[in-house]
């Protein structure tokens, strides 16, 4: 993306909230040994805010005005342009639209500003150091308060909720990015379809995977993988283990790949051999119907709550069609069915966005919006209900998009009964 899109992006936080001053980081690199560091991942917040990606450095927007602070005196280290590196401080603010500061200047910007707002926003709890520095100054504002000076305390709060206003709906060039993203995951999930699994770990699955989404551009995975086989289908995140999977068992993988920093989700439910049992198909279409339908409901004005209740709902009366207890859904389901059905995704795989307004009503969905449709059904040992299902777990995920009137996928791996048998074929 251009930086004009990021300064537009920066005018508008601080112009949303001109009362309150931002602080935020980009990370630090951590060490895995006296000589090497971990490989860096910047902060999506200070991505989405520059579209930098560096280390130890830090973004201050207070109403109309913008710092990038960096251990450099000037912009060297810090900013590249498509003719190469840049060190010239003045050229570099051009560029950006941006004050470039050294990092030792934080205390004096904050008091400069202090005055000037009535809270101060950054990430609480992910910098010590950062912390540190923020509530003293806070306290040191206190401690001016009635010594004949109109300066007030100010408050502190994160600011991850407060940039993920900003977040919620994704512009065309975000959606494009997450369709990308989308598109590579999908590719993977749809080649491991093909794949002969029975004899192999879990883990060496995971592996598989994640090599793919590195040979597919996607340099990091937008989460730890979850492979899970036969019981271990019924845990919600089954982190790969070195279990053999054996022959007519479910698989439940749910991973996905970061392309350009935005994220793909998905979730597929695959047999180990060629065909699916009665119980395997009767189970799993019970959540694919619920899935297609909460999908097709997608429209601006509607909610998450609304699709997780629908949720609920389609699924109830698929377990009830296969004798279910009556008496006993209503309370089951919530068993069965332990999480939400819908997340945010964008930059982090849980985009940080409030899903309540101020007043605690659910945020109506706009044009826009990126989130999952996940529902699943985990009959794990201890519940009763269908003693053919005793054992299974199934999670359906999709990533979409709000549109002007309706929704589109972002991600498309084959999920009818039939397409699943048709690539497994593949493998045999």
């Amino acid at each position: 993306m251009k930086t004009d899109v990021f300064s537009k992006r920066r005018i508008e936080l601080g112009q949303r909230y001109s009362r309150t001053l931002f602080v935020i980081g980009s990370g630090s690199e951590a060490k895995r040994s006296h000589s090497v560091a971990y490989r860096f991942k910047v902060s999506s917040d200070f991505y989405y805010l520059t579209g930098l990606e560096i280390s130890d450095a830090l973004l201050i927007v207070a109403g109309k005005d913008q710092y990038l602070l960096t251990k450099s005196n000037s912009a060297e280290a810090a900013v590249w342009d498509d003719e190469g590196f840049i060190s010239d401080k003045d050229r570099a603010e051009k560029l950006f639209g941006i004050r470039f500061e050294n990092v030792n200047r934080l205390e004096d910007i904050l008091r400069a500003h202090a005055s000037q707002v009535d809270r101060i926003a950054f990430a609480l709890g992910r910098d010590s150091k950062l912390d540190s520095q923020i509530v003293s100054l806070a306290s040191y504002e206190k401690r001016l308060k009635g010594r004949n000076t109109p300066v007030s305390p100010v408050a502190l709060c994160d600011s991850r909720l407060l940039t993920g206003t900003l977040r919620l709906k994704k512009d065309e060039g975000e959606i494009a990015l997450m369709r990308e993203a989308g598109m590579r995951t999908s590719y993977v999930h749809t080649e491991l379809m093909k794949q002969s699994v029975i004899g192999r770990s879990e883990r060496d699955i995971a592996h598989w995977i994640e090599s793919q989404f590195m040979s597919q551009g996607m340099l990091w995975v937008a989460y730890q993988t979850i492979v899970g086989s036969a019981e271990r289908s019924t845990l919600l995140h089954a982190r790969a283990t070195d279990r053999i999977i054996q022959d007519n068992e479910f698989v439940l993988v749910d991973a996905g790949g970061e392309y350009a920093g935005y994220c793909g989700d998905i979730t597929r439910v695959f047999i180990s051999g060629k065909k699916f049992s009665k119980a395997q198909r009767d189970l799993y279409n019970i959540v694919l119907e619920a899935q297609k339908e909460i999908i097709q409901a997608i429209k601006p004005g509607t909610d998450l709550q609304e699709l997780h209740l629908l949720s609920l709902s389609a699924m109830s009366a698929g377990l009830l069609r296969q004798g279910y207890d009556k008496s006993r859904i209503q309370d089951d389901i919530l068993k069965l069915m332990p999480h939400s059905t819908s997340h945010w995704i964008g930059l982090d795989v849980h985009d940080p966005s409030a899903y309540c307004d101020d007043s605690g009503n659910a945020l109506k969905l706009e044009a826009g919006m990126c989130f999952t449709v996940e529902p699943g059904l985990y009959f794990r040992s201890g519940l009763e209900g269908i003693a053919a299902f005793k054992g299974l777990g199934v999670r359906i995920e999709d990533d979409i998009v709000v549109t002007q009137d309706g929704y589109q996928y972002l991600t498309s791996v084959p999920k009818e009964v039939d397409e699943i048998e048709a690539l497994r074929a593949h493998a045999f």
